[in-house]
């Protein structure tokens, strides 16, 4: 929440030194987790030097102090100044690890404090007004490191880090934001987890039912790669899920009237500890996603600008489970093997073996359709059409002449992998096949023209004498 700096405006480095007057702070692009309330900040004088102002908005502080008691909630940097304040109204810190957020810590309760100054890398104190004067060198000079945070400057040897606090009186509506954004970033991918695990399902299924342990191999793998990213993206979203809880309690137990500045800590360090979390997720999914985005079918036909409502959901492409005439002979199957063989159309199980270009994943979740897909589906038409787009998708990919669709259909979910192959040697064919599953493939009439001479059918799982 708490971050900084604000740029100070041109003409502060022109103050003549030791003028008493609190410089006005042009409040710009601040970082997207510092709250500001210029309305309330008695700095702020409309862009130029004015005592007068200054004056009333120190009585007026002053009073405010004495009928609101409430800590501050928030902060923001005024710049770097020779503070000629009596030290004798200083709180200071007796501490080590200084920081901006730490020393605000400390301040933001302190009987008419309304300021603190860091300087020299290692001290902190809380003013009720400092006496400002840019000095020698401007408004520059403030390059001491912070012992508690490395990424922030501390004053120097002769000027202080000003910052001015303020109530914005939001600190609850910021924690309840972030709160709700964490919620619907957990909820994306809940569901993205959620059509994953029916990938992998479906994979993991479908690969046992397969003999050929080249095909087996490289499903189980693509199921074991998506599975890890799978994993590591829940992980990150269950300590998310953690983190809100975490917040929502702290929530419920702060009230705004009355309330202390251990009270408000407790809703900013769980806010704090949520945002960790929530970049955390975020870190991992942009991984996940990397990954999923390079083995999309979805993503690969939206880029080749089809749509999947084109693609026939009871029409077989001609090239599915093709066969020689020789093969469907000894097999006894019909002359139109694309839907199957007539006497056995759900046992056919069908895989080609070759150069593979790419694997893609998809799933059809029957409940909670996606835009530019068929509605309604049901296993036998998503069967179809799964054979269908993995066809169509090697059609569109340089190089492609043979392919496999192979995963499994649950009450839920359709999942399955289209592999791409670029070269074919050996089609294995079985009988093991089942109605909820998809174990199809397919060669390309005119490579088979060119390459039947190195082609293989293994067909000897299906003759039983």
């Amino acid at each position: 929440r708490f971050s900084g700096p604000v740029r100070s405006p041109a003409w502060a480095s022109t103050l003549a030194p030791l003028m008493r007057v609190a410089l006005p702070v042009v409040l710009g692009a601040a970082g997207a987790s510092l709250r500001i309330c210029e309305k309330q900040s008695f700095l702020a004088t409309g862009g130029k030097p004015n005592v007068v102002k200054y004056q009333q908005n120190r009585t007026k502080a002053a009073k405010e102090s004495e009928a609101q008691p409430v800590p501050f909630d928030g902060y923001f940097e005024v710049g770097c100044f020779v503070d000629s304040t009596d030290e004798k109204v200083h709180t200071t810190f007796k501490g080590t690890a200084v920081s901006p957020k730490q020393c605000f810590n400390f301040c933001r309760d302190k009987p008419e404090a309304r300021f603190f100054g860091l300087a020299e890398g290692r001290r902190c104190y809380c003013s009720p007004w400092p006496t400002l004067a840019s000095g020698a060198g401007g408004n520059g000079q403030c390059t001491a490191v912070c012992e508690g945070d490395k990424s922030k400057m501390c004053g120097g040897m002769t000027k202080a880090s000003i910052y001015e606090m303020h109530r914005c009186g939001d600190i609850t509506d910021s924690a309840e934001k972030d709160k709700e954004a964490a919620e619907a970033l957990i909820g994306k991918w809940n569901f993205n987890l959620g059509r994953w695990s029916h990938i992998v399902d479906g994979l993991t299924v479908a690969g046992k039912l397969i003999d050929v342990k080249d095909v087996r191999q490289r499903v189980m793998s693509s199921a074991t790669d998506l599975e890890k990213h799978r994993s590591d993206t829940a992980l990150k979203v269950s300590k998310l899920e953690t983190k809100v809880g975490d917040l929502q309690t702290a929530l419920d137990g702060f009230s705004p009237n009355g309330a202390t500045a251990d009270d408000m800590r407790k809703v900013e360090e769980a806010q704090d500890s949520l945002l960790k979390s929530t970049a955390d997720l975020q870190a991992s999914a942009a991984e996940s996603k990397k990954y999923w985005d390079a083995h999309s079918l979805d993503g690969a036909m939206k880029f080749r600008a089809v749509s999947g409502e084109s693609i026939s959901t009871s029409e077989h492409a001609s090239d599915l489970n093709f066969m020689p005439k020789k093969v469907r002979k000894a097999v006894k199957c019909d002359d139109n093997p694309a839907d199957g063989c007539e006497d056995f159309p759900d046992e056919l199980t069908y895989v080609t073996v070759g150069d593979n270009i790419a694997s893609l994943y998809q799933v059809y979740n029957v409940s909670t359709p996606i835009d530019g897909r068929p509605a309604g589906l049901d296993a036998a038409g998503w069967k179809i059409w799964a054979a269908n787009e993995c066809h169509e998708m090697c059609v569109m990919t340089v190089g492609c002449v043979a392919g496999n669709a192979i995963g499994s259909t649950t009450a839920d979910a359709f999942a399955f992998t289209c592999n791409l192959k670029k070269s074919v040697s050996d089609v294995y064919m079985s009988k093991k096949n089942k109605p909820e599953h998809l174990i199809t493939g397919f060669i390309f009439n005119s490579y088979y023209d060119r390459k039947s001479k190195d082609i293989k059918f293994h067909t000897a799982e299906m003759i039983v004498e």
